[in-house]
């Protein structure tokens, strides 16, 4: 030793038989007080000690990166701290023999975040860890396992709150499937709308009240067409061509669902007129007659596009005042989205005008010079045929709400369900068309 009188104290430097060395402060001959104390190895200490240990208030930084400051005891975390792995992860919190112990908060350097209790250098007790994916655990945890009682909520907005065992969520916990709220097979009329509902169902049967953010989409197809139709020709080419998909009816051809812009198009005209304590236009005796037996007139709303995902709230999802459009209705356009990917998006196809250009709908490529020349005379009535070809022809349809959450849920994925809607032809009279008074939920239809 230098500088000091070993005897007596002061400050002074220290060499070591291990080829390290103390520099500081000395009380009797013993390293005591602030100081700093460098190893063979390359680790460095700097802050308080007492009779040589490692004792009070310090800073050790390791040769291998890692960094810790806080309180020392005996050469050993004890008390509040910082500890950097040296590899990005950071703990700050209370430690016990040189272990993460007590109340704590890691963060890693992949992103994860722990805040709550350790026991042994592993979170134990109540806990919450903020995942990198943004999902979130907070509950109860055992030796660094999810353990007990817990809520998780995914990144998508599905959650489960109960019980965890060995950081799993039990199997018979996850959700077991979907079902539909009503039948599964309706038939309306071409131009009606129609809305979808289900439910997520847990194992015992109960509707999932904490499924929420599942993200379920909902793709249509035809399956059939009605032997003659006199226009199968054109149905049967949308059949023989085009994307298909399989179900448990039969493999269908893809088709569009659209949303509707009036909320009920069969009533909305009926009640303004009722309020009014009038009655709809008719021409006839014949269409006061259909009225009267349960028809009302309306006019047909173009659908527009919507989006066919739909997410799960509190264990349930619906797609309202939808309809299958016309197969000429809807087309695929290429745009750009806002990381400059090219996208494929659902567009009306745009009416083009001159004596020359291409036809705009079904009914018009497939008809002769005679179809033609009696729309004409026909007027109003072309119009309305027109109209029509908005919406699906006559057939059956299959819908197919598939469960597309990505990420998943702890691999969790639902089986698809299926929908059978069977369109049958729109009843007419002059140039209107009738249609049920009632909802389609709530009528029954004469086949």
């Amino acid at each position: 030793s230098s500088g000091i009188n070993a005897e007596y104290g002061g400050k002074g430097k220290l060499s070591m038989r291990d080829g390290g060395h103390y520099k500081g402060d000395f009380v009797n001959g013993e390293i005591t007080g602030k100081g700093e104390r460098l190893w063979s190895n390359g680790n460095v200490y700097v802050g308080e000690f007492e009779q040589g240990e490692l004792n009070g208030t310090g800073q050790m930084k390791y040769e291998d990166g890692r960094r810790y400051t806080g309180q020392w005891r005996d050469n050993k975390y004890e008390g509040k701290g910082t500890l950097h792995s040296g590899e990005g992860d950071i703990y700050t919190g209370h430690f016990h023999l040189h272990k993460r112990h007590g109340d704590g908060e890691q963060v890693w350097s992949d992103g994860r975040r722990y805040e709550g209790g350790w026991v042994a250098n592993k979170p134990h007790g109540h806990g919450t860890m903020k995942y990198a994916d943004g999902s979130v655990y907070e509950g109860q945890y055992y030796h660094g396992l999810r353990q007990g009682q817990g809520t998780y909520t995914h990144i998508t907005g599905i959650s489960y709150s109960g019980l965890w065992i060995q950081n799993e969520i039990p199997p018979e916990e996850f959700a077991s499937g979907m079902a539909f709220v009503g039948s599964t097979e309706i038939d309306i009329y071409q131009g009606e709308s129609f809305s979808i509902e289900l439910a997520v169902l847990h194992p015992s049967g109960n509707v999932m009240e904490g499924d929420t953010g599942r993200l379920l989409e909902a793709e249509v197809g035809l399956l059939s067409i009605p032997k003659g139709d006199k226009n199968s020709k054109i149905k049967s080419e949308i059949l023989e061509t085009g994307v298909t998909f399989e179900t448990p009816y039969g493999e269908v051809k893809a088709a569009n669902i659209a949303e509707v812009s009036r909320k009920d198009p069969r009533l909305e005209e009926y009640e303004d007129m009722s309020e009014k304590n009038e009655s709809p236009e008719v021409s006839d005796e014949k269409d006061r007659t259909g009225s009267r037996s349960g028809y009302d007139y309306i006019t047909l709303p173009t659908p527009t596009q919507t989006t066919p995902i739909q997410p799960t709230h509190c264990g349930h999802a619906s797609w309202v005042n939808v309809c299958i459009p016309g197969h000429d209705m809807i087309e695929t356009v290429e745009s750009e989205d806002d990381d400059g990917d090219l996208v494929e998006e659902a567009k009306p196809k745009a009416k083009k005008k001159g004596k020359n250009s291409p036809a705009t709908t079904r009914k018009e490529r497939s008809a002769t010079p005679d179809d033609r020349e009696k729309w004409k005379k026909e007027g109003p009535r072309a119009e309305r045929d027109k109209d029509l070809l908005k919406y699906a022809a006559p057939g059956t349809y299959i819908i197919k709400i598939s469960d597309v959450t990505d990420p998943k849920f702890f691999d969790n994925t639902l089986e698809p369900i299926y929908m059978k809607v069977n369109i049958l032809k729109i009843k007419k009279s002059s140039n209107k068309y009738l249609l049920p008074k009632s909802p389609v939920s709530t009528r029954k239809l004469e086949k």
